[in-house]
Parts: C-alpha cells; sequence; structure tokens
C-alpha cells in the first residue's frame, strides 16, 4: 500500500466498489488484496484503519470469507499487536452477523490465534479469546485442542483453561494440561501387582536384587532378613515387578524410562524432531513468495517469522546457533548449518530420518535465503552447501518439490549468484 494517506484511502475505496459491484467473480482476485489490506490495520490513524475494515467487509460481503482465509492468515502472522487485535476482532464481529458455512477452512487460524493468548497486549489477549468460539465451532475441539502442544507448557495450560470454557457440551473426554510425550506402550497394571498373596518365589527376589544394582541389594536385602519368610504378605514395591511378557526391558527405577520404552522418540541428537509433513505444507501455502529476496539488508522480519517456525520442529541446540546473537554468531551460523549438512548427508537409508528430512527442508531453505545475503563469503559458501546437501537428499529419495517448496530458495539464489550448474542434472521441479 501507498505511503500517502490519501492515496491508500482512496484505493481502499475502489477496491470495495469493485468488489461490491462484481459481486461472487471477484473471489478470483481477493487473494491480490486481503494481505496487503490487512497491512494499513497496522496504522496508528483511526480513519485509515476503518476504511481498511470496510473494505475487508465489503469483499467478504460479495465474494465469501472462504476466499479471504489465505490472506488473513498472512495478516495474522505479523509482529505488529495493532494489526493482529485488529484483524481478529474484525473476524469475530464478522462471526456475529454470519454464519460461517461449511466449506470455510480457517484451521491455520488456530495456531495463530492460541499463540495470541499471552500477548505482551491487553487487546491482543481480549481478541484472541473472543475469537476461540468461532475456531472451535469450525474446526472442531479436539482440533484446537491439538495446536496447544505448539505452545511452551506454562502457554499450554492457560490456553486449555481458556478452551475448556468453551467446551462443546458432546465433548466429554477431559483435557490434559501437559502434552503427552513417549508414554510407554505397557505397564504393569495394578491389580496385577496386588493379586499374588504369597511372597515371590527366591529366584525372583535373587533377580531384581542383581538388576536393581548394588547398594538396591544391600538396602532390601538387610530389610528382608529382619521380616518373616513364611506365611506372610508384604506391598510390593513397583522396582520389583518385572513383567514376563517382556523380559529384555528389566527394572524400571523411579524417574528412568528404559531406552526400550522411548523407542516411539526421535532421538534428541537430530536437529529436527518433527514427522509433519502436514505442517510443512502448511507453511509454504501460507508462505508464498514471501522468501523471495532480492537482495538488500538482512531482512529481520523473515528470521523472527523463521524462528517461530522453526522452533516447535528444531532441537533447541540448533534454533540457538543459527539465531545467535553472540559477538561470535557468525561461528555459530556456520556451525548450525553444518549439523544441517551433516543430518542431509547422512539421511537416506533410515525410513523416519528420511521422514524428518522430507517434513523439514523448507526450513533451512527458508534459513538460507536470508543469510545468503550476508557479507561474509564463508558463510555464503555454506548456506549453497546446505542447498547442495538438501537438494542430493531429495534426489536419493526420488522427491518431486512443489512450486511452493521451490520459491522457498530458488529465486533468491537466482537473484544472489548463478547457481544453473547446481540444478542442471536433478529434476525436482
Amino acid at each position: 500500500m501507498d505511503t500517502n494517506k490519501a492515496v491508500q484511502s482512496l484505493a481502499l475505496d475502489i477496491v470495495s466498489r469493485i468488489a461490491m459491484g462484481m459481486g461472487k467473480p471477484f473471489e478470483k482476485h481477493v487473494r491480490l488484496f486481503v494481505a496487503p489490506i490487512a497491512t494499513v490495520l497496522a496504522d496508528q490513524k483511526v480513519p485509515i484503519r476503518t476504511a481498511a475494515l470496510q473494505t475487508l467487509t465489503a469483499i467478504a460481503t460479495a465474494s465469501g470469507l472462504e476466499s479471504m482465509a489465505v490472506g488473513i492468515t498472512t495478516g495474522l502472522e505479523t509482529q505488529n499487536p495493532l494489526q493482529r487485535g485488529t484483524l481478529m476482532n474484525w473476524i469475530v464481529d464478522w462471526f456475529k452477523e454470519n454464519e460461517p458455512s461449511n466449506s470455510l477452512d480457517i484451521a491455520s487460524w488456530v495456531p495463530l490465534t492460541l499463540s495470541n493468548l499471552d500477548d505482551r497486549s491487553g487487546d491482543v489477549r481480549k481478541a484472541a479469546q473472543a475469537l476461540l468460539p468461532a475456531l472451535v465451532k469450525c474446526t472442531g475441539f479436539d482440533h484446537v485442542v491439538q495446536q496447544t502442544n505448539l505452545l511452551k507448557p506454562a502457554s499450554r495450560a492457560s490456553a486449555i483453561l481458556l478452551i475448556q470454557t468453551i467446551r462443546p457440551v458432546d465433548s466429554a473426554s477431559p483435557v490434559p494440561l501437559v502434552p503427552p510425550v513417549c508414554k510407554p506402550t505397557t505397564k504393569p497394571s495394578v491389580s496385577a501387582a496386588k493379586k499374588p498373596t504369597t511372597p515371590p518365589p527366591e529366584t525372583t527376589s535373587v533377580s531384581a536384587s542383581s538388576v536393581a544394582g548394588p547398594k538396591l541389594v544391600s538396602k532390601i536385602g538387610g530389610v528382608r532378613r529382619k521380616l518373616p519368610t513364611i506365611g506372610t504378605s508384604r506391598p510390593e514395591s513397583r522396582n520389583d515387578i518385572i513383567p514376563e511378557s517382556k523380559p529384555t526391558v528389566g527394572l524400571r527405577r523411579p524417574g528412568i524410562v528404559s531406552e526400550a520404552l522411548q523407542a516411539p522418540c526421535l532421538s534428541s541428537s537430530l536437529p529436527f524432531v518433527s514427522m509433519s509433513s502436514n505442517a510443512k505444507q502448511l507453511r509454504c501455502t501460507k508462505d508464498a513468495t514471501r522468501w523471495v529476496n532480492e537482495g538488500g539488508p538482512l531482512r529481520k522480519d523473515l528470521l523472527d517469522l523463521l524462528q517461530v517456525q522453526m522452533e516447535p520442529h528444531a532441537s533447541k541446540d540448533l534454533v540457538t546457533r543459527l539465531f545467535s546473537h553472540d559477538h561470535n554468531a557468525i561461528n555459530d551460523f556456520i556451525a548450525g548449518q553444518s549439523m544441517i549438512i551433516d543430518f542431509y548427508s547422512n539421511a537416506c537409508g533410515v525410513e523416519e530420518t528420511e521422514a524428518v528430512g522430507l517434513a523439514n527442508f523448507d526450513l533451512p531453505l527458508k534459513y538460507v535465503s536470508v543469510r545468503v545475503h550476508e557479507s561474509q563469503s564463508n558463510l555464503v559458501s555454506k548456506c549453497l552447501d546446505v542447498v547442495d546437501a538438501i537438494l542430493d537428499f531429495l534426489r536419493n529419495v526420488n522427491y518431486q518439490m512443489s512450486d511452493g517448496e521451490a520459491l522457498c530458495f530458488i529465486p533468491t539464489l537466482v537473484h544472489k549468484v548463478s547457481i544453473r550448474p547446481i540444478f542442471s542434472d536433478l529434476r525436482l521441479f
């Protein structure tokens, strides 16, 4: 939008008139207007924001809210609290007067709204709370609760309490305040542990003692010598129970989960920890051409957005290095990219690791699109090494990129350097 306020007002009025005049056919052009109009909501002047809201209402009235969903998602991703709060309040007011249709897909609004529930701005928090009932109604209670797993533990606990207050009557299952992580596949039931009325055979106690370690033997053994050994029953410790169905699991000590029970979890040493391909598709759909960077100064807004996108799907160590603010930050950037190169260079051949690599390769490519414009030649060279490693990985797993995935990095690198030899023999897009 033009910086001249008079020109902005005229442009908004023209778009409103065109939308109302065309009606439903205007939905073909909605994607070009909604995101830029949403940026006007960050203006400090009330008349300008009011004109933008009236234009959004005219577009929604003419073509429906369905065609505006992607543009609104982009508008909610901004760092400006005034824009986010104003846009969410407009959505709430729209739903008060218009019943959402069955074809309305606003699932991408849920994580953005949840993240605003603990925003520093009180107006943003109130707007997010007011929008929650509509999101629960349109996307489902279970979906909204599932998206809270992307929040930090403290934020998730407060979000769950708010969601519970608008819980539908037909949803009766309790919602845990702590997200489920790597639960054991089997565990001894309490009834089974209390069932025996006679002491266990001596061979069982000996094997349990030997597994528990020298200290446990001395303590438990000393107590047992003072107790009668015939015709008595004692409360059995959970440490003494060894399920016969899984003898290799061994003894579980309090607070320690055995390696066998942790098998469903991804290794904490991997730089990426998520296997959700749907999350990647959603990111690429929302981003569109945002990562096309023709040069100029470092895009701090893109770095901040990328850090928010990467934190739920990458290890803490990797995020710390890639977005370091240390006085030796360049070394951290290079070290983080080296972790990515090592991961993708060795990801082929293991099904689980390949799934992780495919679900997250857009994130390092976006990072390259930002960092490749740095002035340090060693950092730029490392960026190209990251691209090379990822493309080799995609070729080896026979993966074909979508247009949204390719837009994450190809236009930017074309503007920066001549990279055609890198892609000449790869049929990825």
